[in-house]
C-alpha cells in the first residue's frame, strides 16, 4: 500500500444500464477527484499558460461502505491521504482503497 496527499473535491460512485447501443450494458465506475495546481504546456508552436488549479482523477475501490466514510468523515473540498493499492482487474495501476484526514 503506498498513500498520496491529494486536495480530494468530490468523490462518484454508480452504476446502472446503459442502452445507448440498443443493447442493455451494465455499468460501474467509482471516482476520487481531486486538485492540482495548473502546469503551463509548452511544446513547439504551442504555448499554453495555466494558472489556479485543475482536476485530475483516480479510479476508487467500488464499495458503497468506502463512499459512506467519504460522506462522514470529510468535508470536501478537503485535504486527504488516499490509501492506493493494485487495482484487481488491473494490478499495473493502482485504486484508493481508503483514505485518512491529513493532519
Amino acid at each position: 500500500m503506498s498513500t498520496i496527499k491529494a486536495l480530494v473535491s468530490s468523490v462518484r460512485i454508480g452504476k446502472g444500464v446503459s442502452t445507448k447501443t440498443g443493447t442493455a450494458k451494465p455499468y460501474e465506475f467509482s471516482t476520487v477527484t481531486y486538485l492540482v495546481p495548473a502546469k503551463d504546456f509548452i511544446q513547439g508552436d504551442h504555448n499554453i499558460q495555466a494558472h489556479g488549479v485543475e482536476e485530475k482523477s483516480v479510479n476508487m475501490y467500488n464499495d458503497p461502505a468506502l463512499m459512506a466514510r467519504f460522506r462522514a468523515e470529510t468535508k470536501l473540498p478537503q485535504l486527504l491521504d488516499l490509501e492506493m493499492n493494485p487495482d484487481p482487474e488491473n494490478p499495473a495501476r493502482n485504486i484508493v482503497t481508503g483514505f485518512q484526514v491529513s493532519k
